[in-house]
């Protein structure tokens, strides 16, 4: 959860400070509503990093198992967006850095959210048997 905390505040700080250079990235170029729409995201983000960060030592099973699929669902849903965006040319060839970026914590978090419970499940199994 510490790694997802801090890229979402590294995606997060830009976007809020200046929307317009980071669209300029991507090719894009921004009127006032897509400005804060682009600022709304942004604070999204800061609301990312901070669940994420408050709980990146969390022990207790029950938050664990609703933060990660809430990470898996935004990060998904981003993933296909980003992917339309960069192959119908909405955004230049940076679109696809964020692609592979989505790609790889959208993995992570279906780990997480499924594999790592089979695995806890089987180990609170063995410890109540012993």
């Amino acid at each position: 959860m510490l790694l997802a905390a801090l890229v979402s505040l590294v995606n997060a700080v830009p976007a809020l400070v200046a929307p317009d250079a980071i669209a300029s990235l991507y090719g894009v170029t921004l009127d006032r509503q897509t400005l804060l729409l682009g600022q709304m995201l942004a604070a999204s983000y800061f609301g990312y990093a901070a669940i994420n960060w408050t709980t990146r030592d969390a022990s207790e099973l029950r938050s664990r198992r609703g933060i990660a699929p809430g990470n898996l669902v935004a990060w998904a849903i981003g993933c296909v967006l980003w992917t339309y965006a960069a192959a119908s040319g909405l955004t230049n060839a940076v679109g696809w850095i964020v692609v592979g970026l989505s790609v790889v914590f959208t993995l992570g978090w279906a780990y997480f959210t499924f594999a790592d419970r089979g695995i806890e499940s089987r180990t609170t199994v063995a410890s109540a048997t012993r």
